[in-house]
């Protein structure tokens, strides 16, 4: 999920502008720039995402009300603790 919401940031950044502070060695406006586009909330672009690709809009909340963790967890085997470990 946050490699989506990096990607969706960095498609924000307008990079035209970031360019041309470069050029002109103006790194307070390239960084202010940058931070615009970056404290930009996508989480409703991404949601829409989400849902027009027919996944769940809120993954975590979805995959906590699945009960799967507690599943899998059932379906372990029980750890003996004779071993050691990574050595």
């Amino acid at each position: 999920m946050e490699v989506q919401r990096a990607y969706a940031l960095a498609l924000l950044v307008d990079r035209d502008a970031v360019a041309g502070f470069q050029g002109g060695n103006d790194a307070l406006m390239a960084t202010r720039t940058l931070k615009e586009a970056f404290r930009t909330d996508v989480e409703p672009i991404l949601a829409m995402a989400r849902l027009e690709k027919g996944t769940a809009i809120d993954p975590i909340a979805t995959f906590r009300a699945s009960g799967y963790r507690a599943k899998v967890s059932a379906e372990r085997p029980a750890v003996s603790g004779a071993g050691g470990g990574i050595v």
